[in-house]
């Protein structure tokens, strides 16, 4: 846990998602709090930041549904519906909408003062080894 913030950070090591956070993993929901750094030239949450952690998350969902955790991205898709103010709290969940054999279904919402941020869907491989 980073001190005194109460969330839970990704380890170190993860590449890109490593300049996301810290996230919150608490539970079924993920969250991050909108810092100046999130922000684009318009002072609102930047739609790349917001498509960033939406990937976490649904890989993180996907991940979680699969023996082993072997996942790899096959698509994402995302909605955007309305922006994020500095300072936002923003809070997302996902669930797995259909899984096969090969392949899983993924959704999720991100939301901030109990407005729509943007809907997400994934589609993600499971890996072979996850499967024997």
């Amino acid at each position: 846990m980073a001190e005194g913030t109460g969330y839970t950070e990704e380890p170190q090591g993860n590449g890109f998602a490593d300049y996301v956070g810290p996230i919150d993993l608490t539970g079924d929901v993920f969250s991050f709090t909108v810092e100046p750094r999130h922000l684009n030239g318009g002072d609102r949450l930047h739609g790349g930041m917001m498509m960033s952690f939406v990937s976490l998350v649904l890989g993180a969902v996907a991940a979680r549904a699969v023996e082993g955790g072997k996942v790899s991205p096959l698509s994402i898709n995302c909605n955007f519906t309305s922006a994020g103010e500095p300072g936002d709290l923003v809070e997302a969940c996902g669930e797995i909408t259909r899984k096969t054999r090969t392949v899983l279904f993924v959704a999720a919402t991100l939301k901030a003062r109990d407005k729509v941020l943007m809907s997400a869907t994934g589609v993600y491989k499971i890996a072979v080894e996850a499967r024997a």
